[in-house]
């Protein structure tokens, strides 16, 4: 092993007396570490996509939340709410009441979902540091005061620190109605902040008290969820198996990421797709290691003549070029990898690449983790080492 190893990388290292040969293995050694970077700044960038997606619905969905798994709305007194409260790990509670409704700001109107919250649903999400303009004001208890998208405000035409009130309807659905006035129920409130969040949830949501959401739905009791904020170093996946465990098989736990299922799995899809597709790429940028192989093979038949001659095996010799072959991806990947490491960490201290939102210019996010550096490591040279069996079967 290490006579061919040496033999191998004298072979890759040394002039060889046909400088075309030279310049077509250091190609293949430089498009095999374009590749490699290629694919740590991309997967980087897919692993940063997702992460920042993640981080804009931490602003507003819970840790956890617990539904019915008949879809409708629930009495919190069937769930063990003193049990979840003072469960270890667990944050807090809040109730959730959610409603499509019409909202009325002077002349302008917009439908939009209510979301009625109880005190702690501050605590359990980061909203209060997604305000833009105004403040956080829903509070059970206190003056009609709501929050809502900026571009429900924007098309509501909405002043926060105006005493102007928004009227929000909903079809009463309760009794018979005796005349025109009563086809709707309805609230006033006062916006007195707006957040920004994602499209999302900017152009659907309007959050009010939980008591002003009962009011307008004429409830007095029932939700639609509970919301759960657990503590950050905490597996929200093992809390999850122990609280669905304490409310039962009536309903269903869900996390973050179930919440959102659809929108996390085509991110990780698209992720394992590109990397799928720049794996073909390694494929056609292998072809080089091929050809730079195939003319080594040719040009080395005076050398494999004395090996031969020395007592080496047709085996021995044959392992010598597939070694050649395997350093040429094992140290253009490397080298790639180094490349491609050293553009991410820039990225991160010195936002090379920005992107523009509504507050001004954001970093794109990049998110380097050693389980795709390992892959791209084991794919690269994998693939390098089969296609360094083609050549050497020219050695007779």
């Amino acid at each position: 092993m290490r006579f061919s190893l040496t033999i191998a990388l004298r072979y890759l290292f040394s002039r060889k007396k046909n400088n075309v040969i030279n310049w077509i293995t250091w190609i293949s050694v430089s498009v095999v570490g374009i590749v490699a970077c290629a694919l740590v700044v991309i997967l980087s960038a897919m692993n940063g996509l997702s992460s920042s997606v993640m981080d804009l619905y931490t602003n507003f969905d819970p840790d956890l939340k617990i539904e019915s798994k008949n879809g409708r709305r629930f009495s919190p007194d069937q769930i063990p709410l003193s049990l979840l409260e003072n469960y270890d790990g667990v944050r807090g509670l809040s109730y959730s009441l959610e409603e499509t409704a019409l909202l009325k700001y002077k002349d302008n109107q917009e439908v939009a979902t209510i979301k009625g919250v109880s005190n702690h649903f501050q605590k359990i999400t980061n909203i209060d540091t997604k305000i833009i303009e105004g403040y956080y004001g829903p509070f059970v208890g206190g003056p009609n005061e709501s929050v809502l998208g900026i571009n429900i405000a924007y098309k509501l035409g909405v002043i926060t620190d105006s005493n102007l009130p928004l009227r929000i309807y909903i079809p009463n659905l309760i009794g018979n109605s005796s005349g025109p006035s009563e086809l709707f129920r309805s609230i006033t409130t006062y916006p007195r902040g707006i957040f920004d969040i994602n499209g999302d949830f900017n152009s659907k949501y309007i959050i009010v008290s939980i008591d002003q959401a009962r009011k307008l739905l004429g409830i007095e009791n029932n939700i639609n969820s509970i919301e759960i904020g657990i503590d950050t170093l905490l597996d929200p996946t093992t809390i999850k198996k122990e609280i669905q465990t304490l409310v039962g098989e009536k309903f269903k736990v869900k996390t973050r990421f179930e919440q959102n299922e659809f929108l996390f799995k085509s991110i990780n899809a698209e992720k394992w797709i590109t990397l799928l597709i720049l794996s073909l790429v390694i494929v056609l940028a292998i072809f080089n290691v091929i050809g730079s192989l195939t003319m080594l093979v040719i040009d080395k038949q005076k050398d494999i003549f004395v090996l031969q001659s020395m007592g080496a095996n047709l085996k021995q010799i044959r392992f010598i070029f597939w070694l050649e072959g395997s350093l040429i991806s094992v140290i253009g990947s490397l080298l790639g990898l180094a490349i491609g490491v050293t553009l991410i960490i820039l990225q991160n201290n010195f936002c090379l690449f920005a992107y523009g939102t509504t507050s001004g210019l954001d970093c794109f996010p990049v998110d380097l983790q050693i389980r795709d550096i390992l892959i791209i490591v084991m794919v690269i040279n994998t693939i390098g080492a089969l296609a360094s069996l083609i050549p050497i079967r020219r050695i007779k």
